[in-house]
């Protein structure tokens, strides 16, 4: 199911923002999956580069927080890191599985609207 999702997100994107996508992955238990990776990029990062990326950007504390109440911000609905040359973007899928994709810097004025298109592509099916 995760797999599904990752590759609407990956359609919708492409469609959206075109080369503006870097990577769409899935990552799970430690390990990822790859669902999408730009060209150029594949060309760059080695399978140990994007391992230490993606080990690097999971989130350390559980997305299913205590409840909205015990939080003045809310429930944590996404993650987002912002370097120099792209957004990171990580969307939890399930207990074990989150989504994680990165946009290049161009894409982000209008960032909230982009990631709650995400969310609702991802939320569909859970």
């Amino acid at each position: 199911m995760v797999r599904d999702t990752a590759h609407r997100l990956a359609e919708y994107l492409s469609r959206r923002i075109g080369d503006g996508l870097r990577t769409v992955v899935i990552a799970a238990d430690g390990g990822y999956e790859l669902e999408y990776i730009r060209d150029d990029l594949s060309e760059r990062y080695t399978e140990r580069t994007l391992t230490a990326a993606v080990t690097d950007l999971q989130v350390e504390t559980s997305f299913s927080s205590p409840s909205s109440d015990s939080s003045p911000a809310g429930e944590r609905r996404a993650v987002v890191y912002y370097y120099e040359n792209a957004f990171v973007l990580q969307f939890p899928f399930s207990e074990a599985e989150q989504i994680i994709i990165s946009i290049g810097t161009g894409f982000g004025t209008d960032l909230l609207r982009f990631i709650e298109d995400c969310r609702r592509i991802v939320d569909r099916e859970n």
